[in-house]
């Protein structure tokens, strides 16, 4: 079947098609506010024309494609692609400001293909016990995996724990305004009925990491966003680098493949947590946030591992995990294919041909991406003077894009203004970002994991009841009590560092 399904997809035909959509994907991810989403939603009346090899094939790259795209304005910008590049901003950036802006591209492409890789062999290997995986989630199991992923708020501080978890506060309060997602109540809109929707994730991000860096910028009164150096033998050394991480990329990939099989955790939780361990578990976890490659990859391999698994519960139970896989869901049945676990039976070319696609992208977005990443350093030598009145009105673009209204725009400038004087204040808007994106995740596990205990005294051994949920949980205090001694030994490492100094 395999085997048939790469002589579906190698024609020039469908090709030629795929590397379109690989190219556009990129431009899209790349620029603030445009989604893979959007994206996708474009393209599906294409799609239909196409007929379902080669317009699945489409749809397929461009999820493929656009995932990674968002890599390149949070390395060269700042500025996250989508919600789930958010940590690779950790390190991306901070290697950008040292003059490696291309060995960091260059580290995020090779990582995020074979994340992408990693994550399609899994979903070729183990389709069907994956499919059945995702259903013993329930709302437990979720609010166990979003405190997850909060407990690595104290390990993206970078050695300001306090400030840290007040900068976590302030994103889930921000995610509490509009309806109780569960009884409907409507809370924190101050009386404006244009809140009652809640404040978008995407305008929100745009202000905080873009309008906030943008302002930065424009404070410091810099010539250039950061200087640009010509680097040698970057694909060299990133081999020597790439070779020693390949137990973390590894990792990283399989924790990305098995999040990404649950219907709406989404990449941001999948990234968030393998970056959290990927750091738990280096040698020199005093890096990460400084510039830090290990970062970089965890990040961006579990990001793209999750693409192919996120299609795991769509195609074999027919319950789309997010808003991509719900898009392609759609397409699947324009052509009458209906998903479930009769797909590989009943529609074995189309199924088989749709995942070989996969493998084919990213295969693809190594190549293609490899020629762009010399036009996207380009970015780099634009000076601030045009870059930023440019990235304020694609941030205004991207805002308006994604809610259709003014209010989109108007949380991007509020978020902005927050992001900026956090900045000022010492405060890290990581942890912020953090909270806006786990905090919906978290709110809902909550309250519908409380009607299922029937009481707040039950719940507590509800959920310790619940073998999943305890992993989750001992996992969870692992993590920040972990955290926190690393902090206390790099701290006591530094004092001893100065002390000798002083000394010498």
């Amino acid at each position: 079947h395999l085997l048939h399904g790469f002589d579906l997809i190698l024609n020039t035909h469908t090709l030629f098609v795929m590397t379109l959509s690989i190219i556009g994907g990129i431009v899209i991810g790349t620029l603030p506010g445009l989604s893979s989403v959007m994206a996708i939603t474009l393209m599906l009346p294409v799609a239909y024309s196409l007929g379902p090899i080669s317009g699945l094939s489409m749809l397929g790259a461009i999820y493929t494609a656009a995932l990674y795209g968002g890599a390149n304005s949070a390395i060269l910008l700042n500025t996250p692609g989508t919600p789930s590049s958010l940590p690779t901003t950790f390190d991306g950036f901070p290697l950008t400001q040292q003059g490696k802006a291309n060995y960091a591209l260059h580290g995020a492409l090779y990582a995020s293909v074979f994340g992408g890789l990693f994550g399609t062999l899994i979903l070729l290997v183990a389709f069907e016990p994956l499919a059945k995986i995702s259903l013993k989630f329930g709302p437990p199991e979720f609010l166990a995996l979003a405190i997850l992923g909060l407990c690595a708020v104290v390990s993206i501080s970078e050695g300001k724990i306090i400030k840290g978890f007040m900068s976590s506060f302030i994103g889930l309060s921000i995610a509490m305004v509009g309806t109780n997602p569960v009884t409907s109540d409507i809370r924190f809109t101050f009386g404006s009925e244009q809140l009652i929707a809640g404040v978008g994730i995407i305008p929100a991000l745009l202000g905080l990491f873009s309008l906030s860096q943008t302002l930065k910028m424009m404070d410091m009164k810099s010539d250039y966003i950061a200087e640009h150096r010509h680097e040698k033998n970057v694909v060299r050394q990133l081999l020597k680098s790439f070779g020693s991480s390949l137990t973390l990329l590894s990792r990283s990939s399989f924790i990305g493949s098995i999040i990404g099989i649950l219907p709406g955790a989404g990449g941001a939780i999948a990234s968030i947590i393998s970056y959290n361990e990927a750091k738990r578990t280096s040698k020199k976890p005093e890096q990460f946030g400084k510039g830090a490659i290990e970062g970089l990859y965890a990040s961006e391999s579990a990001n793209n591992a999750q693409v192919s698994s996120s299609l795991v519960p769509m195609m074999g139970l027919g319950i789309p995990g997010n808003v991509n896989a719900a898009i392609i869901m759609g397409a699947l049945m324009s052509f009458g294919i209906q998903p479930g676990m009769g797909l590989l039976k009943n529609s074995q070319d189309i199924a088989y041909s749709f995942m070989v696609s996969l493998i084919v992208s990213n295969v693809l977005l190594l190549v293609i991406g490899f020629f762009m990443i010399k036009l996207l350093t380009k970015i780099l030598l634009i000076p601030n003077s045009f870059l930023c009145p440019t990235i304020i009105v694609l941030c205004i673009i991207g805002a308006y894009a994604s809610t259709h209204d003014m209010l989109g725009v108007w949380i991007m400038f509020a978020t902005g203004i927050i992001g900026f004087i956090s900045s000022k204040l010492d405060i890290p808007i990581g942890p912020m970002a953090l909270g806006m994106v786990l905090g919906p995740i978290a709110e809902k596990g909550f309250l519908q994991s409380l009607q299922l205990s029937e009481s707040e005294v039950n719940l507590f051994y509800f959920l310790m009841g619940r073998p999943i949920t305890l992993v989750l949980i001992i996992l969870s205090v692992f993590t920040l009590f972990a955290a926190i001694y690393v902090e206390k030994k790099t701290k006591q490492a530094q004092k001893e560092v100065e002390e000798n100094r002083e000394q010498c």
